[in-house]
């Protein structure tokens, strides 16, 4: 198989000499006549530049990225589109939050030393968030000091990168889009430095998306990917009800998470921080299945919190080798870890047509500060 491997590179359609910043989407075509994409190769690669007020950020700057998220953290939503034979098949939504809600379940902080981990600007200490995105110096030949920004190479856990079964035909599914939209700048980068009239900012230059391909057997091999879908509310009283649908017939489990709503606002605040729901009192699931209703009452903020750990862990491709995959709790506190969820064990749910239903309360004599909450659905595409 290595020797019929071939190594490919997407340029953006809309390439830009002076590079990509917040809010610009960037398209890229994969194709390949004859051949197949090979599962889960799929890698983004560029170089970042972050100013503060318009300056290279300095060492001594409190200004950094999610260090358990990394350069995903540029990247605020992913569509992905099969125009010649299926259409859309994916449009992910708050992608950096679900980053760092896979990271918190199955990361060690030991786990962060891994070549696959570090190449994505990642670290297992909130610090490693400011170098990781600092200039770095290196010296030519005549010993003169040139600083270099910082590059990175993510693996995107989104469909392409999360398939099973057989590999991708391009002969009998057509070339596949690949759209991102980049994030805010507030949303990406944070630190105490980061105030009203000196803004923190990044570019990004030399993007571009790499990807493997093999011959084309003709094989019609079976293939399953697996993909979330989000829905975003607020919460605005001690106890609050979410009723959603979701565009999914294979829907295998849902986590959630929090944010407090002034942090949105504070360009010193992690905006993908997983915020605790201030005193947990319980909270319930409803949804229908092939049998009937089904509904589960929690009252344990441990087991809430322990069935989250499990819904986020089975719903990500298990292969890579980092990180341990087990639900192991007192890794998941060290993470600063803050998720609720269930897994609907092994059963695929169709939530096109009955309403899912998602109701918490908090037991505080006083208001719950106003808080964002955020559903991902885990969904199954099947091909």
């Amino acid at each position: 198989m290595t020797q019929n491997l071939r190594f490919h590179i997407a340029n953006p359609e809309n390439n830009s000499s002076s590079g990509f910043v917040e809010f610009n989407t960037v398209d890229f075509i994969i194709n390949a006549d004859g051949r197949k994409l090979l599962k889960n190769s799929v890698r983004i690669e560029g170089d970042v530049n972050v100013k503060l007020g318009g300056a290279d950020i300095v060492v001594g700057n409190d200004i950094k990225i999610d260090n358990r998220i990394g350069a995903h953290a540029f990247f605020d939503s992913w569509n992905i589109t099969m125009p010649q034979s299926r259409g859309m098949i994916a449009n992910l939504q708050e992608y950096p939050r679900y980053v760092k809600a896979v990271a918190t379940c199955n990361y060690s902080k030991d786990d962060y030393y891994s070549a696959e981990l570090l190449a994505e600007m990642r670290g297992g200490s909130e610090i490693n968030g400011e170098y990781n995105i600092q200039q770095q110096t290196s010296y030519n030949v005549g010993g003169d000091a040139d600083l270099q920004n910082p590059n990175f190479s993510i693996a995107p856990l989104f469909p392409l990168n999360e398939m099973e079964g057989g590999n991708y035909s391009f002969a009998k599914n057509g070339q596949i889009r690949v759209s991102c939209n980049l994030s805010k700048n507030a949303d990406a980068i944070f630190g105490k430095d980061c105030v009203a009239g000196a803004e923190a900012s990044y570019t990004i230059t030399n993007l571009r998306l790499r990807y493997m391909t093999i011959p084309d057997d003709g094989r019609d091999n079976a293939i399953i990917m697996r993909s979330y879908y989000t829905i975003k509310n607020t919460i605005q009283s001690n106890s609050a009800n979410i009723a959603v649908r979701v565009p999914s017939n294979a829907v295998s489990g849902v986590h959630v998470s929090f944010l407090e709503e002034s942090s949105v606002t504070d360009p010193s605040k992690n905006k993908q921080a997983l915020n605790t729901y201030p005193n947990f009192l319980e909270l319930n699931y409803s949804f229908a299945d092939a049998v009937g209703i089904v509904s589960y009452t929690i009252t344990d903020i441990g087991d809430a919190q322990l069935k989250g750990v499990s819904a986020v862990q089975n719903s990500v491709d298990n292969s890579d080798g980092v990180g341990n995959y087990a639900v192991d709790m007192a890794n998941y506190k060290a993470n600063n870890g803050y998720i609720l969820g269930l897994d609907f064990q092994n059963q695929l749910v169709d939530l096109t047509k009955d309403k899912f239903s998602f109701n918490i309360k908090s037991n505080s004599t006083s208001a719950v500060p106003k808080q964002l909450v955020y559903l991902y659905f885990h969904t199954l595409i099947n091909l």
